[in-house]
């Protein structure tokens, strides 16, 4: 069996005093409120991929 890489990564702020984290409602109701991942990509190291879904999901 081959693995699949994924890449996750928190995205903060805080607003008065309180930290929040970027997470959003997935399109499937079942799959609930997610923080952005991913699969890397073979051309992507982690680091490229976190980015990446930051950039799609922010």
């Amino acid at each position: 069996m081959i693995p699949i890489r994924k890449a996750y990564g928190y995205v903060t702020r805080t607003i008065n005093g309180e930290t929040q984290v970027l997470v959003f409602q997935h399109p499937i109701s079942e799959a609930g409120i997610q923080i952005p991942k991913g699969t890397v990509e073979p051309h992507e190291d982690t680091y490229q991929a976190v980015g990446n879904e930051r950039r799609n999901r922010s």
